[in-house]
């Protein structure tokens, strides 16, 4: 099992804005229970294959161009 450290979130949530165009908000205090929900998000992406991780990366890219379009 993988330990999901802060920098982990904080690169996901690069990626996300990378992928969506949508800037982050500016940061709000988290609640433990929304810093945990988080974190089993990331999680669970990251034990996904590096195939499939690949492929919802594309996924994501290739929605972000059809909406700047």
């Amino acid at each position: 099992m993988t330990n999901t450290s802060r920098p982990d979130v904080a690169e996901a949530a690069k990626v996300i804005e990378q992928l969506t165009g949508v800037p982050l908000a500016t940061p709000v205090k988290m609640t433990g229970k929304e810093r945990q929900e988080q974190a089993a998000r990331v999680k669970r992406f990251l034990a996904l294959p590096p195939p499939l991780q690949d492929g919802i990366l594309r996924y994501g890219e290739n929605i972000q161009k059809v909406y700047k379009t």
